[in-house]
């Protein structure tokens, strides 16, 4: 959903006040979707549409920009092609090339469906945008020491420009809306004394092939440290959870909780207080 407001904000001429209707359901060329959640319709804007994970709202979202376009973005943030880790086992992920998509293959792809990512990617996603838009290769070897002690650092990975420095803020401001919308539903995971936060859950629906069913899950939440100065993001994921709570909130949050408070206490980070800054979420 990241991915799509970014598109949408740099080549769809939108901005992150552009009011929307949004139903708990709705049907665009004939394909049904819904919200996660029943809900009454809703008058949001494009930061609410983000920060309330709104499927309905992202179907919409995405028809101001160009499946080529839509496909370029993803691909620009890493998905669907190697990480560079060059790791035994590790996957491209798959993301289909636009020749490829049926019908409703943009829409579901505007909310996180009808592509498959590893948890590096997504990491990488969310590093991105903390890092002003400039993506880094991932990398985990920072260098090598020869048999008399000598440190050879590693080449620096390749860096690309994937969004606008100020179209980086601006997602930023609104991820930081997300652990408020969830601390009011009761799920205070994004919530770190001293620390702004800029996070995003997110719940994906996979194929069970025994069963022939989207009937598994996975859940993640992914998030950004101190979100005025980001230096850490942790991402969080969590395959096929055993409870009957499988959104992402409510099975990763916990986790990034510790993680990312454990990791800002380790790193010597220190609080800074900045307070949450307003973004309107709903639409007139």
């Amino acid at each position: 959903k990241v991915i799509t407001v970014a598109a949408a904000l740099e080549r769809g001429g939108q901005t992150p006040m552009s009011p929307y209707t949004v139903p708990y359901q709705i049907t665009v060329h004939g394909y049904p979707f819904h919200d996660a959640e029943v809900h009454p319709t809703l008058r949001l804007t494009i930061a609410g549409i983000l920060a309330n994970s709104s499927n309905v709202g992202m179907v919409q979202v995405v028809q101001h920009v160009p499946p080529q376009v839509q496909y370029s973005y993803l691909r620009a943030f890493g998905l669907g092609k190697s990480t560079g880790l060059n790791l035994p086992g590790s996957s491209e992920g798959l993301l289909p090339a636009p020749s490829q998509w049926w019908g409703d293959t943009r829409y579901t792809l505007a909310f996180g469906q009808g592509v498959a990512v590893n948890a590096v990617q997504m990491a990488s996603v969310y590093a991105t945008i903390a890092n002003g838009g400039v993506r880094v290769q991932p990398s985990i070897v920072a260098g090598t020491t020869s048999a008399t002690g000598q440190f050879v650092q590693s080449a620096a990975p390749p860096r690309q420009r994937v969004i606008k420095a100020a179209t980086a803020r601006t997602l930023i401001r609104i991820l930081q809306q997300v652990p408020l919308v969830d601390a009011q539903a009761g799920v205070p995971w994004g919530e770190i004394a001293g620390y702004p936060i800029a996070a995003k859950t997110g719940t994906a629906q996979e194929w069970n092939a025994a069963q022939h069913c989207l009937c598994n899950y996975g859940s993640s939440y992914i998030g950004m440290a101190p979100a005025n100065n980001p230096q850490v993001v942790v991402a969080i994921n969590v395959q096929d959870p055993r409870t009957s709570a499988y959104f992402g909130d409510e099975v990763a949050g916990p986790v990034f909780y510790q993680v990312m408070r454990d990791a800002l206490q380790t790193l010597k980070i220190p609080p800074n207080y900045m307070k949450r800054p307003y973004v309107r979420l709903t639409a007139p």
